[in-house]
């Protein structure tokens, strides 16, 4: 599994919008799905800074993400521009891997 996590701080009088274009069932997911290696998206707010969210988006594999944007990227680009109204900054926090290996014996 390969998993790419964001962080938006979003102005106020757009969390509505923001949740509703950034949830599971959102714009990014529905974008996101055209890929079949896609797996669903999490949207995550804040406990103390309520205007801070995250995303989690896993997909099945570093390549499966590569092919979304090879196939999908004109509209990644134009969908990730329109929704720039919603938030007053983000970032990548980064992209990590599923490490189900098992420890070895003794640790």
């Amino acid at each position: 599994m390969f998993v790419r996590i964001w962080q938006f701080r979003v102005a106020s009088d757009k969390a509505d919008e923001f949740r509703r274009v950034y949830g599971p069932d959102g714009e990014w997911a529905a974008l996101f799905a055209r890929e079949i290696g896609f797996n669903g998206t999490e949207l995550l707010q804040s406990a103390t800074h309520p205007n801070i969210y995250l995303t989690i988006e896993s997909w099945d594999s570093e390549g499966a993400w590569a092919a979304f944007l090879r196939a999908w990227g004109d509209d990644y680009a134009t969908l990730d521009h329109r929704c720039e109204e919603l938030t007053v900054s983000d970032g990548e926090i980064g992209t990590f891997m599923n490490t189900a290996a098992p420890l070895p014996s003794g640790e």
